[in-house]
């Protein structure tokens, strides 16, 4: 069992540390394809570029290492499958949980693994990663002309060229637009030619120009309206342009340590606490502004100035007196007392005042209870109010609702942006295990896919690879997305998706050690023909053509023969319908009036085969029976018309209009034929592997001495 075991992690681990450094290489490429303009030309350093890709290759793992165990695990057990090696470890009573427990010890020590890089290394990677590519993006490109286009140079000169030799790096038809002095274009050379060249010490560069004029636009002292144009003619002349500012400028990390791809597990909980208080303070303050200082003002009604019986009316407490003055008290505003004014003829008050005068005596009314609710008709408090009035309680009430809209609109945005922002967090927490989990995950969905389809090398396990991967990633994008937007929570989006290939994978773990044929075809093909009343596979066949037969004793190495003798006459009907799909011999077969003979014997030699295994003891044992029950029935009808249907067959072929029709459906039969006779063909070995097996178990059942 040992050598077993050795055996699945030599298989394993050569092919994951290989893939995995392949994928790493195209997400690699992949990146820097979509950063290159931003890389080109900015003149780093070997050390820079070094230290930027081995951050950006950190920041890569979690993508590359559920791909690399998804797809080495189906390697190796598609590999196994392929050479009936895992066959051959089934048929010996090794389950396949017992066959995939090294790989699961492995790979659980690599969640563990990728579980702490998430949290330690990943961050890390990441700030240096991105504070490293800021800079970069900030970095000032070097000096790189192009003919035609205006290069600027340290916002000092715009330079353009028409033409460059690149051999001699020499400049044709140069012009420089010197901005040094800040005061526009009063300053420009042109030139024949000239050329470049940089400092032993790349702090300046010296631009030689030969055959030129300067213009110059001078400020004259005496005026400043007046601009003295000035132009010079040279034979030679050099410029000297300083470079510090070309040196890679690195910023303080510390501004990049509040994103929250750069935290741990205890930061992203200390950020998401913060964030929830915030978030709870927040709103605290929004329902106080608007239920208690805005919108809904909390009114005493028991005051002397509210109650029922006193001469102010129990709502007119918060409306505007004739000069508009009001005192706070509490959270009601109570209307500041007015003295009337008597017309010094008649003694009378002012006919729209509402106020008693002094001359009469208040009644007091009686103290409200506790269990007195009193009543107030708003409508009839604002009829009261004259036509002044109303038009300004009216304004105030509009301003009032205004002010709570414009609250409430401004408040859902600040908080919708703080709770897109705490989600983030949250993610990012769940992330860190769910990479983890996703190792594990990958190997229950490869190893199985592997065992059931038996196709090991390079094509068939990449393309389910990156078909699975895909439908995960999507699934985890679409996870996040949703949680981003506030739809679901953090641990529904961000765990659904490992949760439906969890599932999958104990299914497929199931099904692969059952020996399920669930990615067959012709399971699929004999479903239907099942559901449609015909038999899909030889046992179903010779069921009924083996009953009441005594048991056969035929030994099993002469069985073994049988099979091996099956398998040449099989390769003899492919070459044979190979042959008969070529253009003449597929319209000699087409107008033949005779069955193929051969055919028809190959039919009774298939189903005599395995009528004597179906008799046999073999047959009693489990992986024996379900592989037998793999084997397709095998009616050489489906394939070859008897006499009366070949005339007629000929007579249709003859006819014109349906020739097309006739050779199509000969040649389906003949492929069809092919088909199922690669599939009988595949299967054969697997049972010859298995029969071997038991072969000496049956030599000491007949000859328990040993003799």
């Amino acid at each position: 069992m040992k050598r077993v075991h050795l055996l699945i992690l030599r298989s394993f681990i050569g092919p994951f540390f290989l893939i995995f450094f392949i994928v790493l290489f195209v997400l690699l490429m992949q990146f820097l394809w979509r950063y290159i303009d931003e890389l080109v030309g900015k003149g780093l350093d070997f050390k820079v570029i070094v230290q930027f890709l081995l951050y950006t290759s950190a920041t890569l793992v979690p993508m590359a290492l559920p791909l690399s165990i998804l797809m080495s695990s189906l390697m190796t057990f598609g590999n196994l499958g392929e050479k009936y090696e895992l066959t051959a470890m089934k048929a010996s009573g090794i389950s396949l949980q017992r066959i995939m427990s090294p790989l699961i010890i492995l790979v659980v020590l690599v969640s563990f693994g990728a579980f702490f890089f998430a949290n330690r290394v990943l961050p890390y990677a990441n700030l240096q990663m991105r504070s490293l590519l800021y800079d970069i993006r900030a970095q000032r490109p070097e000096l790189q002309l192009k003919p035609g286009e205006f290069v600027n140079m340290m916002d000092a000169y715009s330079i353009r060229i028409s033409s460059k030799n690149p051999k001699t790096n020499t400049l044709y038809n140069v012009q420089i637009y010197d901005h040094s002095a800040g005061k526009g274009n009063t300053s420009i050379i042109l030139a024949d030619s000239g050329y470049m060249r940089m400092t032993a010490d790349d702090k300046q560069m010296i631009i030689t120009l030969f055959n030129g004029y300067s213009y110059n636009e001078l400020e004259d002292s005496k005026s400043l309206k007046s601009y003295p144009h000035r132009y010079d003619k040279f034979d030679e002349q050099q410029i000297i342009i300083e470079l510090s500012g070309f040196s890679l400028q690195r910023t303080d990390q510390s501004l990049f340590k509040s994103h929250y791809a750069m935290m741990d597990l205890q930061q992203l909980e200390q950020m998401e606490d913060s964030l929830m208080g915030s978030i709870n303070e927040r709103q605290e303050q929004i329902y106080k502004n608007i239920a208690i200082g805005n919108l809904f003002k909390k009114r005493d009604i028991r005051t002397p100035e509210g109650r029922a019986g006193s001469g102010q009316p129990p709502a007119a407490s918060n409306l505007h007196a004739e000069n508009g003055t009001h005192e706070s008290r509490g959270n009601f505003l109570k209307p500041k007392k007015k003295k009337l004014r008597a017309h010094e003829n008649n003694k009378t008050t002012k006919p729209d005042s509402l106020h008693k005068t002094s001359s009469e005596k208040q009644v007091p009314a009686p103290p409200l209870t506790a269990k007195q609710t009193p009543t107030i008709n708003i409508d009839s408090v604002f009829n009261l109010l004259s036509y002044r009035d109303k038009s300004r309680v009216a304004s105030s009430a509009l301003t009032y609702a205004r002010n709570a809209k414009n609250i409430v609109e401004n408040s859902v945005q600040t908080l919708e942006y703080n709770v897109s922002y705490l989600r983030r967090f949250q993610i990012e927490w769940h992330r860190k295990f769910t990479i983890a989990f996703a190792c594990l995950i990958f190997l229950f969905i490869g190893a199985p896919l592997g065992a059931i389809i038996r196709k090991g090398g390079l094509g068939l396990p990449l393309v389910l690879s990156v078909i699975f991967f895909i439908f995960y990633y999507i699934l985890t994008l679409t996870g996040e997305k949703l949680v981003r937007e506030s739809i679901v929570p953090a641990y529904h989006g961000m765990w659904y998706t490992s949760a439906l290939f969890f599932v999958s994978g104990i299914f497929l773990t199931y099904k692969a050690a059952t020996d399920s044929t669930i990615l067959n075809i012709d399971t699929y093909l004999n479903f239907l023909k099942k559901i449609f009343g015909q038999r899909y596979n030889v046992v179903d066949k010779l069921s009924i053509q083996t009953e009441n037969i005594q048991e056969n004793k035929a030994k099993p190495d002469n069985i073994y023969n049988s099979l091996l003798n099956l398998e040449e006459s099989i390769d003899e009907q492919i070459e044979a319908v190979n042959t008969n799909l070529q253009l003449t011999e597929f319209l000699g077969t087409l107008f033949a009036l005779q069955a193929d003979s051969n055919l028809i014997l190959f039919e009774r030699y298939y189903n005599n085969t395995f009528r004597i295994i179906i008799n046999h003891r073999l047959f009693h044992k489990k992986n024996i029976r379900a592989k037998i029950f793999e084997f397709p029935a095998f009616n050489y009808k489906d394939f070859q018309d008897e006499n009366g249907r070949l005339v007629i067959r000929v007579i249709l072929a003859c006819t014109v209009l349906l020739t097309p029709i006739v050779a199509a459906r000969h040649l389906m039969q003949m492929l069809v034929l092919r088909a199922k006779l690669k599939r009988i063909k595949q299967l054969l070995p697997e049972l010859q592997v298995m029969i071997k097996i038991h072969e000496s178990e049956f030599k000491t059942y007949e000859n328990p001495s040993g003799l």
